[in-house]
């Protein structure tokens, strides 16, 4: 496959193997989202020379924009990606219970981001987006997750919250269980973090929608040949270390069951990854280095910082993460 234009696949400046997970330390957000993308696409060529149909499962968020615009700069660029387009099935994560075409639906911000540059080689009936502006939104969460199953799905694009979520399969659902989609309460975490994330569309807390339908981790999991983690934030170093740092699997943190996946792969940056790396080394975690995690994820925020600890180091105990006496 033809490299991106001008461009080699970046180098990480550092790469390990922890808890069944690949990981790759990348110096920017842009190394690690067009390495996503250059993996992530040589697989789907792969795939579709010897099979009919690739599903793709992606994420809407902007842990994920680096990705879509290397991934769309590639298919730009390869003829035999865009072959594979014309076989791949894209499925999205989740999505709040809002019109396809109402400017805060993660439809909207997929098919301006990512989708309307592969529209030359994307047929429009490949493109199947959660839709819950229908007379039966639990129906439509039934035929959806069966959609995707029955499209493998092969590929995954994931990111991970601040609070570990994945998708928005929120802390404290249930881990096991039958593959579906859910319609799910926004835990007052996931709604800071989108504040933080989408700034130009949320300007008060009673702007972010406080439900939204998202895919279960059991449905997660059943992506049959890789799932590419996207982390690149410094606000993400806490969610980065509980969820991977230990062999544990918890509800605490959804994205921690990615461990149980036998293709998965995570890709960062030093900002993220700074803790992780200090526990692997340390088999601990200092209290200088929990009160840095605090500062980013609560972006100095005195009085969330004072809040947050008492549930990080609860998070952290429950995960079985050491903290420095």
């Amino acid at each position: 496959m033809p490299e991106l234009p001008a461009e080699k696949s970046p180098r990480p400046l550092r790469s390990f193997r922890h808890q069944n997970i690949d990981f790759h330390v990348y110096e920017t957000p842009e190394d690690m989202g067009t390495a996503s993308a250059i993996h992530l696409a040589d697989r789907q060529v792969e795939l579709a020379q010897h099979q009919e149909t690739v599903g793709f499962l992606i994420m809407a968020a902007p842990s994920g924009y680096p990705f879509y615009a290397a991934y769309a700069a590639l298919a730009e660029a390869s003829g035999p990606l865009q072959a594979a387009l014309s076989r791949t099935h894209f499925f999205n994560f989740d999505e709040y219970p809002l019109p396809p075409a109402h400017p805060t639906s993660f439809s909207y911000l997929l098919r301006k981001r990512f989708f309307s540059r592969l529209q030359p080689w994307l047929p429009p009936d490949n493109l199947h987006l959660f839709n819950p502006d229908c007379d039966d939104p639990e129906a439509h969460c039934r035929d959806y997750a069966r959609a995707v199953l029955d499209a493998g799905p092969d590929l995954q694009l994931k990111g991970m919250g601040e609070n570990g979520h994945w998708g928005f399969h929120e802390p404290g659902i249930r881990l096991d269980g039958e593959p579906a989609y859910m319609r799910v309460a926004l835990s007052e975490e996931n709604v800071v973090q989108q504040l933080r994330d989408h700034p130009d569309l949320f300007r008060d807390p009673d702007e972010v929608p406080r439900e939204a339908y998202t895919a279960n981790v059991p449905l997660f999991l059943r992506t049959r040949r890789l799932i590419e983690d996207n982390v690149p934030q410094a606000s993400k170093a806490f969610a980065l270390l509980a969820a991977y740092g230990s062999d544990v699997v918890h509800p605490a943190l959804p994205s921690s069951a990615l461990k149980r996946h036998a293709g998965a792969v995570v890709r960062t940056t030093p900002e993220a990854s700074w803790a992780l790396e200090e526990y692997i080394s340390r088999d601990c975690i200092s209290k200088q280095s929990l009160d840095r995690m605090l500062i980013a994820l609560t972006a100095g925020a005195v009085a969330r910082a004072a809040r947050d600890r008492e549930r990080v180091m609860r998070v952290l105990r429950t995960m079985e993460i050491a903290i420095e006496a």
